[in-house]
């Protein structure tokens, strides 16, 4: 099988002002099968990444004779499983003052404390908290910086590879599928379906400023008697005149109320046939009510949309495995009965990937410019 990578530059947060200098690099399996279509899978936070992706990728490559392609979008590794650190904020350092040694809560390294938080041994069971650090420094925007990486990984791949533009599909679990309708929303017309499993339909504050809200990310045992509750590091905060203040603007943009999936049908977004499927038991990490909502305005704005609903009487332990968020769902098993369903479908798509693209939301206008080679992103605000 041929598997080259590439890596391709980052595009700096607009949003926020920053501008890290980083590299996206992505991963094209069996490229040469590109005149049959592109396949892009988009693990979740981290939680999938690695072996998975790869295999995933490879099964797609081999048995539907396609190209597949994985892309490291931004603040991917967030998970302690593929190299986010734990860290330890000032506020952290203070609650750990009751329980370790002063010179080591203060002073020590993240590495030294987090030592000495695993030999703990408490009589009564501890909740610490501390933050998880992505290994290449970058952070939690939520979305909106990984949709561009992901667009801008497919431009490239256009650019370098015989593909067929009217067959590409992505497929996404839990934040993955988020951000492929992201991507859909930011460059309407680019793909010709889209498979999500569990995602949002709007931003869950917890990823946003969870440490603000006292809402953790991720937990882990630091052993038997001691659970870490951390949140991945973010610049954005819920207090307004904060310089980096996430108010209802940047919730707009990156959510799907009928505003914005009104604006996303008058720029093509509608062509994509969307499967999206869900757990009848998920109401906090990706709540259904909000997915239901989405999909029943998408249908009525003339989508092609199919939305399935699984509970407990679907487990069959091979495709569906419980009602957690995420379902435990196969992925391929989900990707190939995705592709069974659009094939079936009399609406034929036609690449069509809009080139300047604008949304209005809040007191901002949004624009994703492609029409010069790259993207070129900005907000202003409306008169």
């Amino acid at each position: 099988m041929t598997i080259v990578d590439h890596t391709i530059a980052g595009y700096p947060d607009f949003e926020l002002g920053l501008s890290p200098q980083r590299a996206v690099p992505y991963r094209i399996y069996q490229p040469e099968r590109g005149s049959h279509g592109l396949v892009v899978y988009l693990p979740g936070f981290g939680a999938d990444l690695g072996g998975y992706t790869q295999s995933f990728c490879e099964k797609v490559a081999e048995r539907h004779g396609c190209a597949a392609l994985s892309v490291e979008y931004f603040c991917m590794r967030s998970r302690p499983q593929v190299g986010a650190k734990v860290t330890f904020e000032p506020e952290d350092r203070r609650q750990l003052e009751a329980h370790l040694p002063l010179k080591i809560a203060r002073y020590g390294t993240d590495e030294q404390v987090l030592k000495a938080v695993c030999a703990l041994k408490p009589d009564v069971p501890l909740t610490l908290t501390a933050s998880l650090t992505p290994p290449d420094g970058s952070y939690q925007n939520f979305g909106i910086m990984a949709a561009l990486d992901i667009v801008a990984a497919i431009n490239d791949v256009l650019t370098r590879y015989p593909i067929n533009r009217d067959n590409i599909i992505l497929v996404g679990a839990s934040y993955g599928g988020y951000l492929a309708q992201l991507v859909n929303k930011l460059r309407p017309g680019l793909v010709r379906a889209l498979f999500d499993n569990s995602s949002w339909a709007e931003p869950n504050l917890t990823y946003v400023f969870g440490r603000e809200i006292g809402a953790c990310e991720y937990s882990a045992g630091a052993n038997e008697r001691v659970m870490l509750a951390m949140c991945v590091n973010s610049p954005w905060r819920k207090t307004a005149g904060h310089p980096h203040y996430f108010g209802p603007s940047e919730f707009l943009i990156r959510g799907f109320s009928r505003s914005q999936l009104e604006q996303m049908v008058s720029q093509g977004a509608n062509q994509t046939f969307c499967l999206m499927v869900h757990s009848a038991e998920d109401r906090n990490i990706a709540p259904l009510a909000a997915k239901v909502e989405m999909a029943q305005t998408m249908l009525e704005l003339g989508w092609p949309v199919e939305m399935l609903i699984f509970d407990a009487s679907d487990i069959d332990g091979s495709y569906i495995k419980n009602t957690d968020h995420g379902m435990g769902l196969s992925m391929f098993t989900f990707f190939e009965r995705g592709c069974e369903m659009l094939h079936t479908m009399a609406r034929p798509f036609k690449y069509a990937a809009a080139e300047h693209v604008i949304y209005h939301a809040g007191k901002y206008r949004y624009e994703f410019d492609y029409r010069h080679g790259d993207i070129r992103a900005n907000r202003c605000l409306l008169d």
